[in-house]
């Protein structure tokens, strides 16, 4: 008899909810279609079969190369343009099998630095890279000076898009570091054989002969084949699988928790709307156990965030296989693992919810609550944008199941399954909050 009466209360939430055409819009429409906006705005990165390990790509690039080079025409700001731009008669399906680089920059050359600047301030460029007039100078080694000195070369991005300018800052760097290497290279070499020249008479004969006869010419290309070698972007597991970030499941996930959070924390709160239009007040006066409304009101509060959060998962992966014109399930290869979250998740939501309908006394302060609460949990758990650059708001992002059930889902999705933590986690916060919270609830029973 009582498991009939919970059963009844229970399927008496479930079906409230989920005939109300209103609130399925809120509650499930609205995510799939936030979470498809910013999914189709991203989709360039999502899924790994595009055929690229770099999702970055296309980064407008201006160079502007001032170096004067050395008296015997070596030019060392010219390997940058060699690098970074395509000729002009290079196909793009040529120059992406020649070298990422050019697929990655998309660069073109400049000769007024100050126009280089102007066009990254406007936005007719995301990055440029001024090199010095005295860049060969310094970096360079001749017969005349074998110091290899400091220099700069300067690397302007667009704020716009910092990823993409950092990654080609990144990709500068390593460029003029193997620049310095190869020139340290020759300068280590020749230096030796002149020191041999010097203590060894005969191997100085020879090697005077050869230097006057032009007959010592020797190749350093090997000291700069690192300059010219293709850079490959990929991130990768453990056990070696590609895997990408995809802000479908990042945001969707996101989205789909935090539109559970209102359905948790509105589901048990409702008795105080029970109360309100009589029906708490006409199921006391029935022969049932208040402790059964009260759990009644819980289960059925949970299996609708269940259901709520499964859809959307679902919903998010046909999204996905849309987008990507494949058909691949974006939350991994852990199909128990995603529900498993999926139950955790709203353990915890359910568990706040009854927590919030014990604090609070009259429904006025229920809404004003559930929304504060509901909203803090959203920022911090990434609903709208991310906060982990953030040193202090970082931290407070782990006392929300919104963060632990997003980080599970994002795991999964790159075949992570490492998600106990979150797991134990989630059911600690929902056991937690549900102790508190029915103490305090089964007090708002009382007449």
């Amino acid at each position: 008899m009582i498991l009939q009466k919970l059963l009844t209360l229970a399927w008496r939430e479930i079906y409230v909810t989920f005939t109300d055409r209103s609130l399925l819009l809120i509650l499930v429409v609205t995510p799939l279609v936030l979470a498809t906006i910013i999914g189709s705005a991203f989709s360039g990165l999502i899924g790994a079969g595009g055929g690229r390990d770099v999702p970055v790509s296309d980064v407008s690039t201006v160079i502007v190369n001032q170096d004067q080079g050395l008296a015997d025409g070596t030019n060392h700001g010219q390997i940058f343009i060699d690098l970074l731009v395509p000729p002009a008669d290079l196909s793009p399906e040529a120059a992406n099998a020649e070298s990422i680089l050019f697929e990655l920059t998309n660069a073109v050359t400049l000769d007024d630095p100050e126009a280089a600047r102007e066009g990254v301030s406007t936005g007719a460029y995301v990055v440029a890279i001024i090199i010095p007039p005295d860049f060969s100078e310094r970096i360079g080694v001749s017969q005349d000076d074998m110091t290899i000195e400091p220099t700069t070369i300067e690397v302007i991005g667009n704020e716009s898009a910092p990823i993409s300018a950092n990654v080609v800052t990144m990709v500068v760097r390593s460029i003029a570091n193997d620049i310095a290497a190869g020139n340290i290279t020759i300068a280590s070499t020749i230096e030796a054989l002149i020191d041999r020249a010097t203590s060894d008479l005969g191997f100085g004969m020879e090697f005077l002969a050869a230097n006057n006869s032009g007959e010592f010419n020797p190749d350093f290309d090997a000291a700069f084949t690192t300059a010219a070698a293709s850079i490959t972007i990929e991130q990768q597991t453990v056990s070696g699988d590609v895997v990408g970030f995809n802000p479908l499941v990042t945001f969707g996930s996101a989205q789909a928790v935090f539109f559970m959070t209102f359905t948790a924390l509105y589901g048990v709160a409702s008795l105080l709307d029970d109360r309100k239009d009589g029906t708490l007040q006409r199921l006391i006066m029935s022969p049932t156990p208040r402790w059964v409304i009260l759990i009644g009101k819980i289960i059925g509060t949970f299996v609708t965030c269940v259901l709520q959060v499964s859809l959307l998962i679902i919903g998010l992966a046909v999204i996905g296989i849309l987008l990507q014109g494949e058909v691949t399930f974006i939350w991994g290869n852990n199909p128990l693992g995603v529900f498993a979250v999926v139950l955790a998740v709203a353990f915890a939501g359910s568990g706040i919810g009854v927590f919030v309908s014990g604090i609070v006394k009259t429904q006025e302060q229920s809404n004003i609550v559930v929304t504060v609460i509901a909203m803090v949990f959203g920022i911090l758990g990434g609903a709208f944008f991310t906060v982990q650059g953030i040193p202090i708001i970082r931290d407070l992002t782990q006392l929300t199941p919104n963060y632990w059930a997003v980080d599970a889902f994002t795991r999964l999705s790159q075949l992570d399954n490492t998600i106990g933590l979150n797991l134990i986690v989630l059911v600690a916060l929902g056991a937690a909050f549900f102790t508190a919270g029915l103490f305090l609830a089964s007090r708002r029973l009382e007449f």
